[in-house]
């Protein structure tokens, strides 16, 4: 049997969403994170796939469904762009007010 320390039991963590204050929760940043985990490796699926098909297959640059993987890839681009500025600002307000603490 194992006997624990009140400090040595892992604390639960709120997962609470807060849209209303201008500063990110945990949770939401949690949220961030994992999003750009997913893109990224969706980005690089599709990297994939455009390599293979114009590189080495050699279809046309032009070709419709390279133009859809294009667009869906830009898409997935821009939005993680978004995601790491939002996450780049509340990085920015936490160490500017733990400064002024």
């Amino acid at each position: 049997m194992i006997f624990h320390i009140g400090n040595d039991l892992p604390t639960a963590e709120t997962r609470e969403l807060d849209a209303s204050s201008p500063v990110l929760t945990s949770e939401e940043t949690r949220i961030l994170k994992n999003q750009i985990r997913k893109n990224r490796t969706l980005i690089h699926d599709y990297i994939r796939r455009i390599d293979l098909f114009v590189n080495q297959e050699r279809y046309p640059h032009q070709v419709a469904f390279v133009a859809k993987i294009r667009a869906r890839l830009f898409l997935l681009m821009d939005e993680n762009d978004t995601f790491r500025k939002v996450l780049w600002k509340h990085l920015q307000q936490e160490t500017i007010g733990m400064r002024d603490l």
